[in-house]
């Protein structure tokens, strides 16, 4: 999991200022009020916002207050900004990595990174001579222009105003995430076929590799493991046959020393997967994955492994620095510069949930080593079937995510409970895969923790002799596979873990450790509580169970990917395989998760690589990548190899139906499909083996174009038709969306390629209102498939074999509305004219400005500090029912930024209040997950922190469509400890400051606004929400401003307020928030826009018909 920044990041002083308004007499508050209806009159569906209950969360501690921004220099990262002690941090040169010189390049490669070298050398200097004591923890030339330091924070300043410097920041860090899948998936027919992946390298990133163990051309001697130092080579040990090299980045200690995460790594030359004998121990990831890659019973058994320790062995966590360290080995083993000897395919079995792939470092490491001709698969991650929460590396566009579909024997299984009678029946219990299915009736009365009513969550061994017992625990504290070990141990013939929270059951993962020969379960909270009622007596057998082969695991991620809406993952493998554990010698245990299912990929990578090279094959994909210095297929090529020939039908976890393309891509992979194929397809517009068409705001019809690539691999012309289809048939009978090919069948000659392009035509008028928002329905995938549309471009050869491009696009109906001016006439009551020129309705509300502020420079591709930036906070106060508030007032602050926000959960707005204006805050009102302090469950809610005890609650959902700059945040003055008698009495101080939840910085700010209740000088009311095409209103009405509190600039519009389930607001991205200032308010002014910044791939039809008339052969 990447390392999250402080909660808050107190009053940036800016170099602006809210623009001041001349002050004019406040009016009296019986005429502010006036014009004020009931929330029931103005805003009803705000009722549906407010929590059943309230949720809380203790000891929140925010961060400290920064220094003014402009006192830093621009290249450090706002994160350590105030920083103390020690820190870790990654300093990006400007001058490129040597990834971006173009193939034609690739001689003078070695030379490009000597220069890279003799300019970190001259910055380590220039460091090392104003402060002695700073250590270098690694440099990498190939994959980004980078130097790690250990450095004290009063020297990051002086660091950061290095003029070769373009960024210095945190390092992220991140989480880890045979004989019945090798055959299922193609791999034992290709191995047949002679083909094992003999002549390929693969670098495995994780948490080392036991090469010690049989199955990996180890001695198989347990005694063997036992004796060797994990941090030296002892002589004949390493390398072997198999692990024919690697290096250890981490050392053995990180992050359980006395520092903790802020240690720094302390690499050795050994890559063994260490430490496993110490208990609780996360060792061993992997030995599985590299087993299941290229092991004696893997899917590429002659392939060869490079170990690259990067993953701790004592925690599940991935260092930062040692990841990306471990990107420059695989493409450089030998650290000349000459990258001949690069890895052919790297797989990481980690990342973090709701990635950002635009952002992150690592994801921007990924896409350079494939720019160098190495194919990086990656886990797209266990977080279920969440909107956008596939993680990073998986979601970089280079890189192949794998979502995990079930075994061939897999089963789901229910739990019968017998007594008490009331509660009789089946109820759903996802089994762990790594333990035994039940091969016969068990049956027992239910214990619950120990028999004297201790250890009720496992973790401790049990007292108790809990023999022929079922044992249930609560989660949390300890692995699962910990619980269920524990209970095994003292008897028990089945364990079942209860969940304290509501959520869907779901397969938790394998802790590591000996193997468990018991049954184990995963059950709801609410379940539980049957058996937490004691005396139940529940059954689980195989009578009770039915088979979940072709079908997605629950815990398997879904996209599309955060940053571009690309289709995330790419294609899907069974991730529970029997494969090494670690220290046994020849021991095989399970292993299961996307973790698992990634290596299968990589390992089918293999053998296509082998093949391609077998074949003599060279690319001609047209991606620059530096392949011309061996023969193979380019990255983009095994990409698409895999991706065009997986089997598509496999079946949703979560509907029972048809899985959704952005939870599997391509489909499952199938090794010995793709290895026979003798043409693929592409899209040369971006690379992909896909058509990601993205996100779309559709205010009128509008036709996206994409080319698509097709190389024929054989010597003989291939003659092929082009058919579109829908994933589902009533996406293709709405006719929202419609998907034509210019050329129906087309004509490859042999070893040469074709274009053609796609047109897809979208009629908004056809499409339903937004199902989607980041707060109430943001863990919603039903909402998703409501809005999305899919499905495959089919390209069959005459008579012979077909290949599939998945398709995607999710479009949203959108508004826009266009005012008759933009200037307010102050000093009484306004009515501007609004015309919807939209297909969608425009969902209005209006917000008193309380500060405006110009847009900054974004963040750099793969720099770790993304800019959420604000343009606009405004400020509204509804009069409410006791009942609903009981302080009858409730706040809403509107917050646009520059930017939208996809899904709101990597954005933290932040506003702090001084309520009794003393200079020291004492409430926080911000937008987090249900979760509070990680990211699990999607929702993002309103929470107020009170600054004084740390308690966190929240009353509300956040407001926020998803793909949109526009956020609600909602509060009852209670919450913020007013009452009724401040209404237009007391003055509250605030500052606004939105910032990233993972990186931090480097953030904005609008500091020093004092605001009352119903203070507000401009007062909008729309005459309604406006239908497409329809006109309305915008009354204004100017009351001076409030005494004591701050001028205030206008009112601001958001076109596309939330109103509910299926119309939580949609509008165009320049109209969905309108500001109307007052004549002395200067707009908010935007950075100068490149030349074809307003320029893409969308083109309006011109005709509106639906004829194709270019549909002939190509002959």
């Amino acid at each position: 999991m990447k390392v999250m920044n402080g909660l808050y990041r107190q009053r940036f002083r800016l170099l602006w200022v809210v623009a001041l308004l001349g002050l004019a007499s406040a009016a009296p508050g019986a005429d502010r009020m006036a014009g004020r209806s009931g929330l029931d009159d103005t805003r009803p569906e705000l009722r549906n916002l407010k929590l059943d209950a309230p949720l809380s969360s203790q000891g929140v501690q925010p961060a400290q207050a920064l220094p003014a921004r402009n006192a830093v220099p621009a290249a450090l990262d706002a994160a350590l900004i105030g920083a103390t002690g020690r820190q870790r941090v990654i300093v990006r040169l400007k001058s490129s990595a040597t990834s971006a010189l173009p193939a034609s390049f690739a001689a003078t490669r070695r030379d490009h990174k000597y220069a890279i070298e003799a300019e970190q050398d001259a910055f380590v200097g220039r460091c090392m001579a104003s402060e002695p004591s700073i250590r270098v923890l690694g440099r990498v030339q190939h994959v980004l222009n980078a130097v790690f330091l250990d450095v004290p924070a009063a020297a990051l300043a002086e660091i950061a105003s290095d003029p070769f410097v373009e960024r210095v920041g945190p390092v992220g860090d991140y989480k880890m995430d045979l004989s019945e899948t090798v055959p299922y998936i193609g791999a034992a027919a290709v191995q047949a076929a002679g083909l094992d992946g003999s002549g390929i390298s693969v670098a495995v990133l994780d948490s080392g590799v036991d090469y010690t163990h049989a199955d990996l051309g180890g001695s198989g001697d347990p005694a063997d493991y036992a004796n060797n130092d994990g941090t030296i080579i002892e002589p004949g040990t390493f390398p072997t046959a198999k692990v024919v090299g690697g290096f250890d980045f981490l050392g053995n200690e990180w992050p359980l020393g006395p520092n903790g995460n802020d240690d720094p790594p302390k690499p050795d030359p050994d890559p063994i997967d260490d430490l496993a004998l110490v208990p609780g121990a996360f060792a061993g990831h992997g030995t599985h994955v590299a087993d299941i890659i290229a092991g004696v019973n893997g899917v590429a058994p002659g392939a060869d492994i490079y170990a690259v320790k990067v993953c701790a062995s004592l925690a599940s966590a991935c260092n930062g620095i040692s990841l990306i360290l471990g990107m420059e080995f695989s493409v450089d083993p030998n650290g000349d510069g000459d990258t001949d000897d690069r890895v052919d395919i790297i797989n990481m079995s980690l990342g973090a949930n709701y990635g950002q792939p635009f952002d992150d470092d690592l994801s921007t490491a990924v896409d350079n080593a494939s720019a160098l001709g190495v194919l990086t698969v990656s886990s797209a991650g266990n977080c279920g079937d969440l909107p956008y929460c596939t993680g990073t590396p998986s979601s970089a566009p280079t890189a192949l995510a794998v979502a995990q579909t079930q075994v061939p024997s897999a089963k789901a299984f229910a739990m019968n409970v017998v007594e008490p009678e009331a509660a009789a029946g089946l109820y759903d219990a996802v089994k762990y895969p790594w333990t035994p299915d039940p091969v016969s009736l068990i049956s027992s009365t239910v214990q619950y923790g120990d028999l004297d009513g201790s250890n009720l969550n496992g973790c401790a061994p049990f007292a108790g002799d809990l023999s022929g017992l079922i044992v249930a625990v609560d989660r949390g504290a300890c692995n699962f596979s910990d619980k269920i070990r524990n209970i095994e141990i003292a008897g028990g013939v089945a364990g079942i873990v209860m969940l304290i929270t509501p959520e869907a059951p779901f397969p938790g993962g394998f802790g590591g450790g000996p193997a468990i020969n018991i049954p184990g379960f995963n059950i709801s909270q609410a379940d539980g509580d049957i058996l937490r009622a004691g005396d139940a007596v529940v059954q689980f057998g195989p009578e009770f169970s039915s088979p979940l082969v072709g079908i997605t695991v629950s815990s398997t991620a879904r996209g599309p990917d955060m940053s571009f809406n690309a289709i995330k993952p790419g294609i899907g493998a069974p991730g529970a395989s029997i494969s090494a554990e670690v220290a046994t010698g020849t021991v095989r245990t399970p292993f299961g998760g996307t973790s698992g299912a990634s290596p299968m990929v990589a390992g089918a990578a293999a053998l296509l690589q082998q093949a391609c090279r077998s074949r003599g094959y060279d690319d001609d994909d047209d991606d620059d990548d530096d392949d011309d210095s061996r023969s193979g297929c380019s990255p983009l090529e095994l990409k698409a190899l895999l991706m065009n020939n997986g089997f598509r039908d496999i079946i949703s976890d979560t509907t029972g139906e048809l899985t959704e393309i952005t939870r599997i891509g391509g489909g499952e992979v199938r090794a010995d499909a793709s290895a026979a194929a003798t043409f693929l397809a592409f899209s040369p517009d971006d690379n992909q083996p896909s058509l990601s068409l993205g996100f779309a705001d559709v205010d009128k019809p509008m036709i996206i174009r994409r080319t698509v690539k097709v190389q024929n691999l054989s010597d003989k012309r291939k003659k092929i038709t082009v058919t579109p289809t829908f994933r589902f048939a009533d996406d293709e009978a709405s006719r929202a969306v419609r998907v034509y090919p210019k050329k129906r069948r087309i004509s490859v000659s042999g070893h040469s390629s074709r274009r053609f392009t796609m047109l897809f035509w979208v009629d908004p008028r056809k499409l339903s209102g937004n199902a989607m928002n980041s707060g109430s329905d943001g863990n919603n995938p039903a909402a998703l498939t409501a809005s999305e549309f899919d499905g495959y471009l089919l390209l069959k050869e005459r008579g012979g074999e077909e290949v599939a491009l998945p398709w995607h696009i999710l479009p949203r109906q959108a508004a826009r509305v266009v005012p008759d001016r933009r200037t307010l006439v102050t000093g009484g009551t306004d009515s501007i004219g609004l015309v919807n020129k939209g297909a969608g309705i425009a969902q209005n509300d209006a917000y008193a400005i309380v500060g405006l502020s110009d847009e900054m420079p974004r963040g750099g591709r793969g720099l770790m500090s993304p800019m959420p930036d604000l343009r606009a906070v405004g400020v509204s106060t509804l009069p409410v029912d006791s009942g609903f508030c009981t302080s009858e007032f409730l706040w809403a602050f509107a917050i646009n930024t520059w930017d939208r926000q996809t899904h709101l959960v990597p954005v933290s707005h932040q506003i702090a209040f001084d309520i009794d204006r003393d200079g020291t805050d004492d409430y926080l009102l911000l937008n987090r997950d249900v979760t509070f302090d990680n990211v699990t469950d999607g929702r993002q809610l309103t929470w107020v922190v009170d600054l004084s005890t740390g308690d966190a609650n929240a009353f509300f959902f956040a407001e926020h469509a998803t793909n949109t700059g526009n956020t609600v945040l909602l509060a009852c003055g209670e919450h913020l400890g007013l009452s009724a008698a401040d209404a237009l009495v007391t003055n509250v101080d605030i500052d606004v400051v939105t910032q990233d939840f993972y990186y931090g910085g480097p953030g904005d700010a609008i500091s020093d606004i004092t605001i009352a209740p119903f203070g507000e000088r401009f007062l909008g009311i729309p005459s309604g929400d406006l239908a497409a095409r329809a006109s309305g209103t915008l009354s204004v009405t100017d009351f001076g401003d409030f005494p004591g509190s701050s001028p205030q600039s206008g009112v601001m519009l958001l076109t596309n307020g939330d109103r509910g389930a299926g119309a939580h607001g949609g509008a165009t991205e320049a109209t969905e928030a309108l500001l109307f200032l007052a004549p002395d308010v200067d707009p908010p002014a935007p950075l100068p826009k490149a030349k074809d910044d307003d320029e893409d791939d969308d083109d309006d039809d011109d005709d509106d018909d639906d004829d194709d008339d270019d549909d002939r052969d190509d002959d």
